[in-house]
C-alpha cells in the first residue's frame, strides 16, 4: 500500500488532532514509519487492525539498518569517535542528535531513552559510517552552497524551512522556547536578532535565522526563515541526509506545538 492508497482509507477529516494536523501528511508519516496508525484519534481498533494487515511499512529499512550495522561492526569506533564528536564509553560511543543522547555499540546497535524510529537509526548509522573529520570552520553557508545542495535546494526550502516559518509565524515565543529546550543558543552577528545556533549532530551545527513579517510604506514583507550550515556539513552527511535531519527538527517542533496546546 502506498501513501495515496492509505490516505483514501483514512477518515480524511483533517481534524488537526494529530501532530501533522492533516490526513495526507499523516499517511506519508505512517508509510515512513514516523507515526503509527494509532496516532490517528478517529480510527477505531478494528480499522487500525484492517489497515495494518494491508501494508508493510518500508521493509527495506530493516535490511538497510542491518547492512549499516554490519559495516560499523568492522570499523574502529575508538578511532572514529573524535572525528564525529562522539565519546567512547566501555567500547561503545555516545553522541547527541537534536538534544537526545544515543549510544552505539561495537555491533552497531543503538539505544536511547524513549522511542526511536528506523529513520533515526539510519541517519545516525550513516553519520557514523561516513566518519567525517576535521575542525568546524565557523563559516556559515546556505544549503545550496553545500556539495549537491543546489539540486535539492527547492526540496530543502519546502520540507524544512517553510514548516518552521509557519511555526514561528503562529507563535514566535513558543517556537523559540522549543528550540531552547533542544539546546539552541541565541546567536549574534546576523541581520536579524532572532537567530539561534543548534547542534543537530555533534559536527553538524545549524544557525536558524528568522525575520518576522512587516509592513513598510504600505508594502508587506512576509516572514522569512533560513537555516544555514557550517561549511564542513557535507563532510559528515550528504545533502539528502541533511534534508532529512533538518526536516526531523521541523517535525519535532510541530509535535511539541501539538503537545503544548
Amino acid at each position: 500500500m502506498n501513501t495515496l492508497e492509505l490516505y483514501k482509507r483514512l477518515p480524511r477529516k483533517n481534524c488537526g488532532r494529530c501532530s501533522v494536523k492533516t490526513c495526507m501528511p499523516f499517511a506519508l508519516s505512517v508509510i515512513r514509519g514516523e507515526l503509527t496508525l494509532s496516532d490517528c484519534p478517529l480510527l477505531t481498533e478494528q480499522e487500525i487492525g484492517e489497515l495494518q494487515s494491508a501494508f508493510t511499512v518500508f521493509d527495506w529499512r530493516e535490511e538497510l539498518i542491518s547492512r549499516l550495522q554490519k559495516e560499523i561492526s568492522n570499523m574502529d569506533l575508538a578511532a572514529i569517535a573524535p572525528g564525529i564528536g562522539a565519546e567512547l564509553k566501555n567500547g561503545s560511543i555516545t553522541l547527541k542528535c537534536m538534544g537526545r543522547e544515543f549510544t552505539v555499540s561495537p555491533s552497531g546497535e543503538l539505544t536511547t531513552r524513549g522511542p526511536m524510529t528506523p529513520w533515526v537509526k539510519i541517519l545516525l548509522l550513516h553519520y557514523i559510517r561516513t566518519s567525517g573529520s576535521g575542525e568546524l570552520t565557523g563559516r556559515w553557508v546556505s544549503f545550496s552552497e553545500l556539495r549537491g545542495g543546489m539540486v535539492k535546494f527547492s526540496s530543502f526550502t519546502r520540507d524544512c524551512e517553510q514548516p518552521m516559518t509557519e511555526l514561528f509565524d503562529k507563535d514566535f515565543e513558543k517556537a523559540a522556547s522549543i528550540l531552547s529546550a533542544m539546546g539552541a543558543k541565541p546567536k549574534t552577528g546576523f541581520t536579524t536578532e532572532k537567530a539561534w545556533e543548534l547542534h543537530l549532530l555533534p559536527k553538524i551545527p545549524v544557525t536558524i535565522l528568522y525575520w518576522p513579517g512587516e509592513t513598510n510604506d504600505g508594502e508587506e514583507f512576509p516572514a522569512k526563515l533560513k537555516v544555514i550550515f557550517d561549511s564542513t556539513a557535507d563532510r559528515y552527511l550528504d545533502v539528502e541526509s541533511l534534508i532529512f535531519l533538518v526536516e526531523g527538527l521541523a517535525r519535532n517542533m510541530e509535535r511539541q506545538f501539538g503537545m503544548q496546546h
